[in-house]
């Protein structure tokens, strides 16, 4: 592998009073003494390189050759489009597969990943995938394997939970009874992950809002029946909802029902009154 040091090359001579070594790849040397040529160092280059030794002195013209080949480092390069490498899911989404491209290496191993994405290596290419079942910032890392050098690349999936909504308001506020004209308990509401609320079912004069993650329902109802409000969250991730119910009574009636008049009678004493109901 480049970088690495050989394993030190070395031929007997006789006669030979010197040598010269040529070809070999940038960082290794070649040297003749006392009948030895030794050929030894680091190479910083890669590709395939045929040397030549070449005797000098003594009688005839004597080479030797051989071959070193360089390997170069493992490549890996992301091959999905840019910032795949970086994105930020709901959780129980699918992510955008995330692709890399790899070079020398045989093999390699993805770790960090949240649960439900998983990551592969075949035919030079790295790919993850999945939809995520757990929230959270994860740093993944491929690290190739086979092949030279220590090379790796890193990225990051950021899953972003469910918005929530919870009732902020006393127990039971959600479930309200209220005459008519009567104003009800405010109804409050703590979200999360939620970018805004619209509330829709509520009665005339009762109105709700959306501010600093809080939802708030309150007004003065003025017409009568039993009404069914949902406050349905905005933005953030997932389909998030809850619902509720205002009662809201009418004001008592009274209608005389006895014969027209019965309410404004003059009798003898001692005499029955027409009864006025």
């Amino acid at each position: 592998c480049i970088n690495t040091a050989l394993t030190t090359i070395t031929y007997s001579t006789t006669g030979a009073t010197g040598a010269t070594i040529t070809g070999l790849p940038a960082g290794v040397t070649g040297s003749w003494a006392s009948n030895v040529v030794t050929i030894s160092g680091t190479p910083t280059a890669s590709g395939t390189y045929t040397y030549t030794i070449t005797l000098t002195g003594g009688c005839g013209t004597i080479t030797a050759t051989g071959t070193i080949t360089v390997t170069p480092d493992n490549t890996i390069t992301l091959s999905s489009a840019a910032g795949t490498n970086a994105q930020t899911k709901c959780i129980n989404t699918g992510i955008t597969n995330i692709t890399y491209s790899t070079t020398g290496a045989t093999g390699a191993t993805v770790t960090g990943l949240p649960a439900g994405v998983s990551g592969s290596w075949s035919s030079n290419t790295v790919t993850i995938s999945g939809t995520p079942t757990v929230s959270g910032a994860f740093t993944y890392t491929v690290a190739l394997s086979g092949g030279c050098g220590t090379v790796s690349a890193t990225g990051t999936i950021t899953v972003t939970p469910d918005n929530t909504i919870t009732l902020s308001s006393a127990a039971g506020t959600n479930a309200q009874t209220k005459c008519i004209n009567t104003a009800i308990t405010t109804i409050t509401y703590s979200t999360t992950g939620a970018t805004g609320a619209t509330v829709t079912g509520l009665p005339a004069g009762v109105s709700g809002s959306w501010a600093s993650n809080t939802v708030t329902i309150s007004g003065t109802p003025t017409v009568s029946g039993a009404f069914t409000y949902t406050v349905a969250l905005n933005g953030g991730c997932g389909n998030i909802s809850t619902t509720g119910t205002i009662t809201v009574t009418p004001d008592n009636t009274i209608t005389l029902s006895s014969a027209a008049g019965t309410n404004a009678q003059t009798k003898c004493i001692n005499t029955g009154i027409t009864n006025i109901t």
